[in-house]
């Protein structure tokens, strides 16, 4: 079940707003009730709650778009529009693992629908849920997430990959044929799934820009800026600068003193503000390390002993019980209960 109230890259909302000025559609009709201001998404690094650019779709939808709308949309999308998580895909070995983290970082892939990747004979599908979506937004999202999917592969090969189908739940609106120059691909309407399948020989072709140093750490730093989203906006300066020194060494065991040193404190004062806060450094530390935690267990498939590492310890024992005081289970259980 998608989250609605998960922070994300505004980016999203942008291209809507652009793709509809093309058409001549009015911008404040489309942000009425969203929360979300003009200027405001001019400013650099601001982000939304998903349920804010569902918002601007649906007003969008009421006032009246062109049927290859979606389509046109999806191409907006690039690396760059992913930021991290396109710098990550870059990097990978092939097309295929490039393709597998937009299921794992969901929040960073710009979707508000589940994005799921599945092997096939031919080669890979990757499928867009729109159950999750109200029946006037799903086409919209959808035809968004199959055209900027084949515009990633294609971006992320230096090539035009075509796909070999291309799949929609919906049925053929009255002139099938308006898409052909946003998406000049064969779309078979009214299936089972909304999917793409791309050939196998596309999917273990090398990456031009492989790196496999580069996509650790971008994994890595995938995962810090996920958590980094997901904390809370209300939380005080201190609460939120500590909660930042960590995420950027969450690959250590820093202690108190260290972190108030990063932030030009002395440890005493940092324990005094925390404490008016309502909060001890021990709990911030393990609020970070928890998430981080649970992040790397549930979307990737390294080992607890790597994930151990990745959190700064030196022995998975050690992490296990932290993870076990956290949850109350072990990590191993843990993982397998999601």
């Amino acid at each position: 079940m998608l989250n609605w109230r998960e922070r994300r890259d505004a980016s999203g909302v942008r291209y809507l707003l652009e793709t509809a000025q093309d058409d001549g559609v009015d911008i404040q009709a489309c942000l009425a009730g969203s929360a979300i201001s003009a200027t405001a998404l001019l400013e650099p690094g601001v982000t939304i709650e998903a349920w804010q650019e569902l918002a601007v779709i649906r007003n969008l939808i009421q006032q009246g778009i062109k049927p290859d709308f979606g389509y046109r949309l999806g191409r907006r999308y690039h690396l760059t529009s992913l930021g991290l998580l396109g710098f990550t895909m870059l990097a990978s070995d092939n097309l295929e693992s490039a393709l597998a983290l937009l299921d794992r970082f969901q929040t960073l892939a710009l979707t508000i629908c589940p994005v799921t990747t599945e092997r096939h004979p031919l080669g890979l599908w990757v499928f867009f849920d729109e159950r999750v979506l109200p029946a006037d937004a799903q086409s919209l999202v959808v035809e968004r997430g199959l055209s900027g999917i084949i515009s990633l592969a294609s971006e992320l090969m230096q090539r035009n990959v075509q796909p070999l189908e291309v799949q929609v739940k919906h049925s053929a609106p009255n002139q099938a044929d308006q898409h052909l120059h946003a998406m000049p691909y064969a779309i078979q309407y009214s299936t089972q799934r909304n999917g793409v399948l791309f050939a196998q020989q596309d999917m273990v072709a090398p990456m031009p820009q492989a790196n496999l140093s580069s996509r650790f750490e971008g994994e890595r730093l995938c995962t810090q800026l996920i958590v980094e989203l997901d904390l809370s906006p209300t939380s005080s300066v201190t609460v939120r600068r500590v909660q930042e020194v960590l995420l950027e060494s969450a690959s250590t065991l820093m202690t108190s003193k260290q972190v108030a040193d990063a932030i030009g404190l002395s440890d005493r004062t940092l324990h005094r503000r925390l404490a008016a806060d309502g909060k001890t450094f021990a709990m911030v530390n393990d609020g970070i390390k928890q998430k981080m935690a649970e992040r790397l267990l549930a979307e990737s498939n390294i080992s607890v002993a790597a994930v151990a590492q990745r959190l700064g310890y030196a022995e998975a024992a050690s992490f296990s019980r932290a993870f076990s005081r956290w949850t109350g289970t072990a990590p191993g259980r843990w993982r397998r209960s999601v």
